[in-house]
């Protein structure tokens, strides 16, 4: 772990801004409440977060036939939004998606884009003030288990995330295994202490605070040498990567040493762009789908 982690600590060259590396404006006012998105099968949701105190709005695909089918369950992909908050990409997530369940290339899905409040890392921050894991964890899962016809199992249920969202995927996946039986990472900003001090100093404040370990102690990485006997052959993994080439090698290499069944695709002439990432992956991307929910029912 200890050279894993060393290979790790080196400076991304890749983080120069917010609006350069991430592929979105600088960070807007957080709110529980997230601007409306408009895409095919995809509807506009709030429900009441006893750990945020207030409604949280998110994002709800339905797959084709969802209606129709009153009497099957689905199994359900909690999908983290990058730093800023912009969820401009998900309409065209959303139409790949049900072309590929109508073609019956992946299965029939329920996809939940979770409220990040821009810029959480997806882990509750110290001050208490967001508590995004908290929320997460405790609450939006349980209500959309209440609320929709799914598999409401660890098999069932599959975490993913682009950018921040890709540390969160990670940070939640490895954290969680008895909530989460696949894991996928989006060219994940799985930055170092070192790197979160310099480029997001008034995040890693606000977060972590100044106490030594918090931050390392939610790191991917670090909950992967924490929880790796119960990931281990139970979970499916998977990190497609962009633009962010060194630390998400670092993630890679740690699974590998560890012996942690994953898989790896690397695109570094896609850059930080999400939708480019999964035209490059091609029908993979539908396998990985098949392949995490594989036997659910």
């Amino acid at each position: 772990m200890k050279s894993s982690f060393s290979s790790f600590l080196i400076v991304v060259v890749l983080f120069f801004s917010l609006e350069g590396v991430y592929g979105q404006k600088r960070p807007k006012e957080p709110s529980w409440k997230m601007p409306p998105v408009e895409g095919p099968n995809l509807s506009y949701k709030t429900f009441e977060s006893e750990s945020a105190g207030e409604e949280v709005s998110y994002l709800l695909f339905l797959p084709p036939g969802y209606e129709q089918a009153k009497e099957e369950r689905f199994p359900v992909v909690y999908w983290l939004h990058g730093i800023g908050g912009s969820q401009r990409g998900v309409p065209q997530i959303c139409s790949n998606i049900t072309k590929a369940i109508k073609a019956k290339k992946m299965p029939a899905t329920i996809f939940v884009f979770a409220n990040g409040m821009v810029d959480s890392f997806y882990c509750d921050s110290l001050n208490e003030d967001r508590p995004v894991e908290s929320m997460i964890v405790k609450d939006l899962i349980p209500h959309v288990d209440e609320t929709y016809r799914t598999v409401a199992t660890r098999e069932g249920r599959m975490i993913e995330g682009f950018s921040m969202g890709g540390f969160g995927a990670g940070h939640l996946g490895f954290k969680y295994p008895e909530l989460f039986g696949s894991v996928s990472i989006i060219d994940g900003a799985l930055i170092d202490l070192g790197m979160m001090k310099r480029r997001h100093s008034h995040l890693f404040k606000k977060i972590f605070d100044e106490k030594d370990g918090v931050f390392e102690a939610e790191h991917p990485l670090f909950l992967l040498e924490k929880n790796g006997a119960d990931i281990k052959g139970r979970t499916v993994i998977r990190q497609a990567v962009g633009k962010i080439q060194e630390p998400n090698q670092a993630l890679h290499d740690a699974m590998t040493e560890k012996g942690i069944d994953h898989e790896y695709e690397s695109f570094p002439e896609a850059g930080h762009a999400v939708n480019v990432i999964y035209d490059k992956l091609g029908d993979k991307n539908w396998a990985f789908y098949e392949r995490a929910f594989a036997g659910v029912k």
